[in-house]
C-alpha cells in the first residue's frame, strides 16, 4: 500500500483596494519517503529556471543531466499564484498541516517567506536537501528562538544518525555555520535569477527575509543557545 503524501496548505486573504480582499492559496504535497514535493513539471518552464542561468558555484548538478534548477522551479508556482502581490500588503495567512492549523496577520513578504522556505527545502536541490527534516516537521512563522532550537536540534540528530552509520559526528555544531553559508550562496544566486521577472516584489522580498535570517543564524547560535541552556538544568544534576 502506497503512503499518502504529506500535505501542507497555505491560504492567504490579502487586504485589497476598496475593501475587496484577494484570496490566494498553495498546497504543498511531499513524498512521504523522499520528502520532496510531488508537483509535476510545468510544460515549458520559463528560461530563468534553466540550470545554466546563474548556476550556483557550489551546485553539484550536471547541466547535461539536469536541464532546470530545482530551487528555481519551486518558485514558478509561487509566482503564478502570488506574483502580483506587493510585499507590504497585509494578509491573514493560515497554514494547515496534519497536526495543526496556524494563523497569523502579517505582511505578504513575511508570510511568503515561510512558504518559500518550505518549497526550497523540498525542491530536490542537493544543497537545500539538508533542511528536509525541518520541512517534515514544518513550523510556520516560528520565532528566531524557535528556529534556532529546531535547526540545532535537527543538526544534532543528523550527527547522531551519522555516527550510528559509521561516520564522524560534529557535536560542537562547527558544520552548522558552514551549512548556512552554503544556503546563503543559493539564496543570492536565486535572487539574481528572479530580479529580471516583471511581476510584484513580495516573492523576492520573501527570499531576502529568508536570507537575512540565514546570515544571522550562524552568528547568533552560541548566543541563543546560551540563553536557553538553563532549560536543560535537570540533565546536569
Amino acid at each position: 500500500m502506497s503512503k499518502k503524501p504529506i500535505e501542507i496548505r497555505y491560504h492567504f486573504v490579502c487586504d485589497g483596494e476598496a475593501d475587496q480582499p484577494v484570496e490566494k492559496h498553495c498546497v504543498v504535497q511531499l513524498d512521504p519517503d523522499t520528502l520532496e514535493t510531488r508537483h509535476p513539471l510545468k510544460p515549458a518552464p520559463p528560461d530563468w529556471t534553466r540550470l545554466e542561468v546563474k548556476q550556483c558555484d557550489i551546485c553539484p548538478l550536471d547541466q547535461s543531466k539536469h536541464a532546470y534548477c530545482p530551487a528555481a522551479l519551486s518558485f514558478v508556482e509561487i509566482l503564478q499564484e502570488f506574483g502580483e502581490i506587493l510585499s507590504y500588503r497585509l494578509v491573514n495567512a493560515t497554514v494547515t498541516t496534519g497536526e495543526r492549523t496556524v494563523t497569523i496577520r502579517t505582511t505578504a513578504q513575511k508570510a511568503l517567506s515561510s512558504l518559500v522556505g518550505l518549497r526550497m527545502a523540498t525542491c530536490g536541490c542537493p544543497i537545500l536537501a539538508k533542511f528536509k527534516p525541518m520541512a517534515r516537521f514544518h513550523l510556520p512563522f516560528s520565532s528566531t528562538e524557535e528556529t534556532v532550537y529546531r535547526a540545532a536540534g535537527a543538526y544534532l540528530l543528523a550527527q547522531y544518525f551519522l555516527r550510528r552509520s559509521g561516520g564522524k559526528a560534529d557535536w560542537d555544531l562547527d558544520g552548522l555555520s558552514a551549512l548556512y553559508e552554503e544556503i546563503h550562496q543559493v539564496n543570492v544566486q536565486l535572487a539574481e535569477r528572479m530580479r529580471t521577472i516583471p511581476t510584484g516584489d513580495a516573492h523576492l522580498n520573501a527570499l531576502v527575509i529568508l536570507d537575512l535570517f540565514t546570515l544571522a543564524l550562524p552568528q547568533s547560535i552560541d548566543e541563543n543557545l546560551s540563553e536557553i541552556e538553563h532549560l536543560f538544568a535537570a540533565y546536569f544534576d
